[in-house]
């Protein structure tokens, strides 16, 4: 691939160099501010390796997928006369900011979050699931497990169970990375994260159920608090840090230079973890339960059917972005029960548009662009993105492929419900999803995968030869 050429098509389709105000790239995405925006999208899109043009929150963004787009946006850096064109910051702020920019990039924090977390929370939940092989009852035909029958293996499995002790500390990890996207200092977020799950303190889920015996309090003139940890507190964890990053900058501000080394980090702390227990604490867990209330009443309450709803709903939230608050979620739910239910639904709903794009493979003729197009989009959702699937080929030129493509994780979803297959972590969905996936119902997990995928296969050719498809045959 030439991406020399693939820039200067590009510029030649964007008015020039002179146009870019700023440019930066996400995982599948180059993502451009121009000074006007006139451009000639067919132009664009017509150029090797895209995978679909759109303009979204003042930015032009061309899809080209993982890996490509990095060799693109270096090429396109390459000779920038401004230092401000390879900003991530240039971009956002350039872009036009009003509220649902706004709480686009609100969503987009949550995010930004976990992103850094993802691979120690996928090495942890992976041995997790390694343990569980020696802990499952009925494994290789024992009437027991494997812990059960030989003592070396329960020792490995209690080894295990150690080294992944990522996931039982999660809010530290959580307070580390949300104050270091927030502009404050990382090592407060380690100890405010500290705070959230200090072993002298009270088990939190026990003292919201009522079962913590010999509940202590402290006395802070007047209030009482009670001495209980935020274990499981992702919410906490993201309020308090925000608050934290914000606070030690006023402190900063207004402390003077020689006494900002003594001052400003006593002061950051100690209002940091008043904060956390007086206010974004309780609150943190109110915003966990009313989430986790929603997506508990669509799984569980509403059973297949809102399993499969909540299934559905996930790829349009990709579209509009709002997709970013899901990982806070899941993070929950396995600092809480040890299981996530919603990597499974993450899984469909990806392995769904997948489907839908090699659906439109079937459709487009022999030796064409699109046949291209769509394999090139397909081959990313068996990894878990599905960006170019959705806008280069889904709704390219119709909403029908993309609708089937919710139809088909609609039917995934209820097949993970029924089955009940749940992961030990998230971050891993598509074919490495298998790795994170509780072993008994790992089978079922690879099976509403490929069902996902081939529904909206069936109804696309249904569809075609009954009303017809626009773009198909191209």
């Amino acid at each position: 691939m030439n991406y020399k050429k693939i820039v200067s098509d590009i510029l030649d389709a964007i008015g020039g160099r002179s146009n870019v105000e700023s440019a930066t790239h996400c995982v599948t995405r180059l993502r451009l501010v121009l000074k006007e925006n006139n451009y000639d999208q067919d132009k664009l899109e017509e150029i090797e390796g895209t995978k679909g043009v759109f303009f979204n929150k003042g930015q032009l963004q061309i899809v080209f997928g993982t890996g490509t787009v990095d060799r693109v946006y270096e090429e396109f850096v390459k000779d920038s006369p401004k230092d401000d064109l390879a900003s991530t910051d240039a971009v956002k702020a350039k872009a036009p900011q009003n509220w649902k920019d706004k709480l686009f990039e609100f969503f987009k924090a949550f995010s930004d979050i976990f992103v850094t977390l993802i691979p120690a929370i996928v090495g942890s939940a992976m041995l997790l699931g390694i343990r569980a092989i020696f802990m499952t009852t009925g494994v290789f035909g024992l009437e027991g497990s494997l812990a059960d029958q030989y003592k070396w293996a329960a020792d490995i499995a209690s080894f295990l169970n150690m080294i992944s002790t990522g996931l039982s500390f999660l809010p530290v990890f959580v307070a580390y990375s949300a104050t270091k996207r927030f502009g404050g200092n990382p090592v407060f977020g380690i100890i405010l994260g500290l705070m959230l799950v200090h072993p002298d303190l009270g088990n939190r889920f026990e003292y919201v159920q009522g079962t913590l015996d010999n509940v202590e309090f402290w006395d802070f003139f007047g209030y009482q608090v009670p001495q209980v940890a935020f274990q499981g507190g992702i919410f906490p964890a993201i309020l308090s840090s925000l608050f934290m990053a914000k606070f030690e900058k006023f402190v900063s501000k207004h402390t003077p230079q020689m006494l900002t080394f003594i001052v400003v980090p006593a002061i950051t702390i100690l209002v940091s973890a008043l904060a956390l227990f007086l206010v974004f604490g309780p609150l943190g867990d109110m915003v966990a339960v009313a989430i986790g209330t929603a997506a508990d009443f669509l799984y569980v309450k509403a059973g297949l059917l809102g399993a499969g709803l909540f299934a559905a709903l996930l790829q349009p939230l990709v579209i509009t972005g709002t997709h970013h608050l899901i990982g806070s979620i899941e993070a929950q739910l396995i600092a809480q029960t040890g299981f996530n239910y919603i990597q499974p639904l993450w899984a469909v709903s990806i392995m769904s548009q997948g489907g839908a794009a090699l659906g439109m493979f079937f459709l487009a003729k022999k030796g064409s662009k699109r046949r291209e197009i769509t394999v090139s989009s397909f081959i990313p959702t068996l990894v878990g993105v599905s960006e170019p699937a959705i806008f280069a080929v889904n709704l390219k030129d119709s909403i029908i492929p993309f609708l089937m493509g919710v139809v088909g994780a609609f039917s995934g979803g209820v097949y993970m419900k029924l089955l009940d297959v749940k992961a030990l972590g998230f971050g891993l969905t598509g074919i490495p999803g298998v790795t994170i996936v509780n072993p008994p119902t790992m089978i079922h997990y690879v099976i509403g995968c490929a069902l996902a995928t081939l529904i909206p296969i069936l109804l696309l050719v249904v569809y075609n030869k009954v009303k017809g498809v626009k773009g198909a045959e191209i």
